[in-house]
């Protein structure tokens, strides 16, 4: 089946894959060749992984908030974001703008939802490219 991993900057990945696994609002999602269609969203907060297998080899990738739909032969992604190991990721900087936007968010007011919202973002973003670039040196 065809993976596809669309972001706003463009297309990141697309690839004839084994099967799929992702971060579904209500649970991972596994998907083979002829699944049934379906259509879901990922999960807004990044804690776990997209996964997918080429030639009984795993690839794991970082994925932010999006959509999936998932169709017999294809899973299209639309994602605000995804990070693998082999990104250009500068571990310092995450890590600063991860430290920056938890103390935002201590003195965020109920008003400012948007903000919190954003913020959020930040961390889930920043969260990941760590976990991903230390992921991958650990191995």
């Amino acid at each position: 089946m065809r993976l596809e991993i669309v972001t706003p900057e463009g297309e990141y990945f697309n690839d004839e894959v084994e099967v799929v696994e992702l971060p579904g609002t209500d649970g991972k999602i596994g998907a083979l060749n002829d699944h049934a269609p379906l259509v879901t969203m990922i999960k807004e907060e990044w804690d776990d992984d997209l996964r997918y297998t080429i030639n009984k080899e795993t690839t794991e990738l970082a994925l932010g908030p999006g959509f999936v739909e998932i169709c017999p032969k294809k899973v299209s992604v639309l994602t605000d974001w995804v990070y693998s190991e082999n990104d250009d990721i500068d571990v310092d900087a995450a890590q600063e703008a991860l430290k920056r936007a938890k103390e935002a968010l201590e003195n965020v007011t109920e008003e400012d939802i948007e903000v919190a919202k954003d913020l959020e973002q930040v961390i889930a973003k920043s969260m990941a490219q760590i976990t991903v670039k230390t992921r991958s040196k650990a191995k």
